[in-house]
């Protein structure tokens, strides 16, 4: 009889850490919407070009870019310990995604984690690493786009003079100036376009 209950609690253990409710975070339900300023940008083929993520999320954005650019390779930077287990999911039948677990920042410094899907709650730890920019373009080279959406983190990012490594590259920066109470800037080194409230273009000046 204890047998049959070990390999319950076994089959159980796994079903749960497999996340039931995975099937409602794939592109068949998610994927298929975009806001209209983003179409632009993330439906076009970028050929064989480095593409970063940043701030993939759940993926969405990582899996219609590598969609429609096959040729290109989309690292997808992602540090919230929740998010990855969807991403991976969700980018797994992409060959062309590379996932890298941690943030990207313009130090390299660890930082506070979460597995809170909420990106607007207190972190609850364990502290986390993340990915220094001369460390990212080291392993994957210079991108052709970035897509950064980090949280109110990109105002720092930016202020750095480490960000000057991007200037060849165009970004799409979606602005939280909710999470630290700062006008959206003018980025220098870019041409900048607002095309929408909290989204900048950046493109090389």
């Amino acid at each position: 009889m204890m047998h049959y209950i070990n390999k319950f609690a076994w089959w159980l253990n796994l079903f749960i850490r497999r996340n039931p409710s995975r099937f409602l975070f794939t592109d068949a339900l998610l994927g298929k919407f975009l806001d209209g300023p983003e179409v632009e940008f993330f439906s076009q083929n970028r050929g064989s070009a480095v593409i970063w993520d940043v701030g993939a999320s759940i993926g969405k954005l990582t899996t219609i870019m590598a969609k429609n650019s096959p040729g290109a390779t989309v690292f997808a930077f992602e540090p919230n310990l929740n998010s990855l287990y969807f991403l991976a999911y969700r980018a797994a039948r992409y060959s062309n995604v590379v996932i890298v677990p941690c943030a990207l920042t313009t130090d390299g410094k660890t930082l506070s984690g979460t597995y809170d899907p909420d990106f607007g709650a207190p972190p609850t730890g364990p502290r986390v690493a993340s990915l220094s920019l001369a460390e990212a373009i080291a392993k994957s080279g210079v991108p052709q786009f970035v897509k950064m959406d980090i949280e109110g983190a990109e105002f720092a990012f930016f202020e750095s003079a480490e960000s000057e490594r991007l200037h060849s590259s165009t970004i799409l920066v979606s602005w939280h100036s909710d999470f630290v109470h700062k006008p959206i800037p003018t980025v220098k080194g870019w041409n900048n376009q607002l095309v929408a409230p909290n989204l900048t273009l950046l493109t090389p000046l």
